[in-house]
């Protein structure tokens, strides 16, 4: 039997690090966030807490777990998945150097799909971060159609590394317009990735670009029917890039230009093209 099933995914980038304000490349080193990346998720944490998700995906470097943690910190039960697939875009020997740096290799790359050595290129990132939706939207129809509950499917899941806390079964509504609300806590890249994906395969409006500030909150409706296979129908916005839950105080630096600045070697004589992060 065909059917079709809506849920609201909700993608929240980290808050901001001492690297993110020092202009340095962070790619997959591990850094945690700065007091003002604290006060960021914290303000972000509050203004969700009302929230009710069914389970949190995470990258497993530590200025996601943490941000994810403190949203986590206001809901009584729910389970925070961590999976390796949501980390940014490794730049292997070029992690830990100023954005000026990073750029000046990128100039001079002769290849499009340009890495850093030991490091990842554009396409590689995609193909880990949309096999992450992709298996995301199959767990939903799991969820639905076998009524399974969120803690056991993560039980199942091999990708799961931790948990917060201890997850209470929560009922479905297969009737319901809109059924489970999905979180996903990750880096600028893996945002941006998605967020082309959703424009470029589905027709997604994005009202403001691809570009995702620190705590910055992207939501969507996300349809996926179940057969022939389990997968994503459609994808429509609610709401891009949302910082309304910061104040003055802790709102300044959320987004720089040298985060966004990733040159091909066919736009190298003619301008930055923002397309990849490395925050």
């Amino acid at each position: 039997l065909e059917m079709e099933r809506v849920f609201q995914l909700t993608l929240v980038r980290h808050g901001e690090t001492e690297a993110n304000k020092m202009n340095i490349c962070q790619g997959q080193m591990d850094v945690p966030l700065s007091e003002h990346g604290r006060k960021q998720a914290v303000l972000l944490a509050e203004t969700l807490a009302t929230e009710r998700f069914c389970i949190l995906y995470t990258s497993d470097l530590s200025r996601c777990t943490e941000t994810a943690s403190l949203i986590a910190s206001r809901h009584e039960y729910l389970n925070v998945v961590a999976d390796p697939r949501l980390r940014e875009r490794s730049h292997g020997s070029l992690e830990g150097q100023p954005f000026s740096v990073v750029r000046e290799a990128m100039r001079r790359a002769t290849a499009k799909s340009f890495a850093a050595p030991d490091g990842e290129n554009l396409d590689q990132v995609r193909r880990r971060v949309l096999d992450f939706f992709d298996s995301m939207c199959r767990d939903y129809c799991k969820m639905c159609m076998d009524d399974i509950q969120p803690t056991r499917l993560c039980e199942k899941d091999p990708t799961i590394l931790f948990r917060f806390r201890k997850a209470q079964p929560q009922s479905w509504d297969p009737s319901a317009e809109v059924n489970g609300h999905i979180m996903v806590v990750s880096h600028g890249g893996p945002i941006d990735c998605l967020l082309r994906h959703f424009r470029d395969r589905y027709g997604c409006h994005l009202s403001s670009g691809t570009i995702t500030p620190n705590t910055g909150v992207s939501s969507f409706l996300v349809r996926v029917k179940n057969r022939p296979r389990p997968t994503c129908k459609s994808v429509s916005a609610l709401v891009t890039h949302d910082t309304s839950h910061l104040t003055p105080e802790v709102s300044g630096g959320a987004l720089l230009a040298h985060d966004v600045i990733h040159l091909t070697p066919e736009a190298s004589g003619g301008g930055p093209v923002t397309h990849d992060t490395s925050h």
